[in-house]
Formats: C-alpha cells, structure tokens, sequence
C-alpha cells in the first residue's frame, strides 16, 4: 500500500487534487492511505483531512518527513516556493508530483530535475491538460494517424491581468502542443514568439511553430473576453480537434469534445461535461498516470527533465523571443 501525503492544502489542492486523491483511495481500496497533510496553517490542514480523509495534520515538512513513512508526496505550492519544497522532498528521496512550472525559472527548473536525478527520485509535474480524458482521446487518433501538417492552439481567458501569464498559466498549452508535437509531427524543433499588447492593457502571447513534419500557431490571449481552450491537428485528408471542458466566470460552462474528421466527414466524436472539473480536466488522470507508475516500478511521465522544453518555451512565449529544441 502506498502512503501518500499532500503538502500544500491551498484552494487549488482543494478543488483539484484532494478530490482526485479522495476518489482514487475510494475506488481502489487497499491501494493507498491518505496519510498526512502538510500546511503552515495548521487548522487548514485539519480541515482538508477531515474533508478528504486524510489521517494527520502537520504544519512543518521537516516535521511531517521525519514523523512518518511515506511512499509519495504531492507538493503544490505557488510557483515562487516550488523549487525549495520540492527540492527538499525530492532530496529526502521520496517520490514527488509537483505542480507547475517546475520552477520558477529555467533554472530553477533545471535544479529540481537535476536533484531528481542524482538522488534517482521518482518524479511528475502536473500538466493536466495531458490527462483529459479529451486529450487522451485525441492523442490516441492522431498516433494511428500521424504525422499530421499543422497544429493550431489557443488559450482564450477573461480578464486575466497575471504579469507573468504565458509562463504561469500559458505553460499548460504549450505542454499540451509539445505533448501533441511528439505524438504526431515528429515532435518540436523551434519556436518564434512575439507580445503584442492588448487593448485592455493586457499582453498577447503569439507562437509559431516549426516540428518535424510541419508547422504550427499558438494565440494565448488572457483577456479577450471569451473562456476556451483547444486544439487542432491538419493532416492529409484528416483533422483531429478537441477542447477543454470549463465552469468559469459569467455563468460560462461549455463541455469538453473531441472531434476525429476524415474526408470532410465527422468520423467520430465525444463530448465529456464540465463537472466534475477534477476528472474531466486531467487531475484525476495525472494522479492515477502517477500512482500506476509507482505501483509498477516505472518512471511517470512528465518528469522534470521532460518538463525542462516546456519551461523553456513558456519563457520564450513569455519574452517574445525565438527559441530552438536539439
């Protein structure tokens, strides 16, 4: 049975990764234990393992580390602290899933692949756009069908002013285009950003893209007022197309699809709800890729050196600048 504990009992753990931990040790009894929480607010610690069945509080990682056994710890933490938490669970040797970035920084996110393996730490970052269950379906035709000629993304936000939006939040489709570049277009050679500014006073994040069989597009605009994010494969004869499924701000909720066409016809297609947002966003497929890795003595996808291209485009988005993949 693995113990596993969360450190970091925020809102994001909260609504993503309580929940997903909670339903795996409820489907898969005997598998698991809910073993500790870490959070520097003790009381919040108390009250998300009386939420989602956890058995200790603790509002010390040192503490947390010493006291018990454990076989994997979750760490999501804001971006600035991810480097040091999970560096120090990662040095202590215990399997670590860490949000993202990996880092705050290519640098930093060069550190914490580069303790992973000199410690041989079992390690994954949490980009759970892989893990939709949408996405899960459109890699699996655009394998059978690759390679494919173009991709086309977009990240489409209300009013996001975040400073740093294409690295913080743009970084998860810019995962999900690398994830999809490998899959089907021979994977990702280089990019060339540019920042445009916004007329809400916001930045434009534009990328185009170069892969192995063909190009690519990437528009990330956080305020342009419309909730979406999707994805299109165009290949010979053939499009693969999918989208997130949302509840967001303004009574928006759309579900998630995805689309295999063919010939100008539809060939097949799925659509997943929008609730429950943990399982048909990818959380709760991250955590079941994570723990199955565990349990069966191999290495978990993406790991922190996997990760390291995701940062370094996001920071090539994020400044406007052009970037090349060896």
């Amino acid at each position: 049975m693995l113990r596993i504990a969360l450190l970091g009992a925020g809102s994001h753990s909260e609504w993503a990764h309580g929940p997903s931990l909670a339903r795996y040790a409820e489907e898969h009894p005997g598998e698991v234990a809910l073993a500790a929480v870490c959070d520097r607010r003790e009381e919040r610690a108390r009250l998300f393992c009386a939420k989602f069945g956890f058995a200790r509080a603790y509002p010390d990682l040192e503490e947390m580390l010493h006291a018990e056994t454990l076989d994997a710890c979750w760490v999501v933490a804001p971006v600035e602290s991810t480097r040091e938490l999970a560096g120090r669970v990662m040095e202590h040797g215990l399997p670590t899933f860490l949000e993202k970035p990996p880092g705050n920084n290519l640098e930093e996110a060069w550190e914490l692949a580069e303790i992973a393996a000199r410690k041989g730490t079992p390690n994954m970052v949490a980009f759970n756009r892989r893990w939709a269950p949408c996405t899960r379906q459109a890699l699996a035709w655009a394998e059978e069908r690759a390679p494919f000629e173009y991709l086309y993304a977009r990240m489409l936000r209300l009013n996001r002013r975040d400073e740093r939006f294409a690295f913080g939040t743009g970084i998860h489709l810019l995962d999900c285009v690398r994830a999809l570049g490998e899959a089907a277009m021979w994977g990702l050679k280089s990019a060339r950003a540019a920042v445009t500014h916004a007329a809400a006073g916001a930045l434009n994040f534009h990328v185009d893209l170069t892969f192995g069989s063909g190009l690519g597009r990437c528009d990330i605009l956080p305020t342009c007022g419309l909730l979406d994010e999707s994805y299109t494969l165009f290949g010979r004869n053939c499009t693969v197309a999918f989208a997130l499924p949302w509840t967001g701000g303004a009574g928006i909720t759309s579900e998630g699809r995805a689309e295999l066409w063919v010939e100008g016809k539809l060939a097949e297609a799925h659509t997943w709800p929008a609730e429950p947002t943990f399982v048909n966003s990818g959380f709760y497929g991250e955590a079941m890729e994570f723990i199955s890795a565990l349990q069966e003595g191999r290495s978990p996808s993406p790991t922190c050196q996997q990760a390291v291209d995701s940062v370094a485009l996001a920071e090539a988005a994020q400044e406007g600048r052009e970037i090349e993949f060896v």
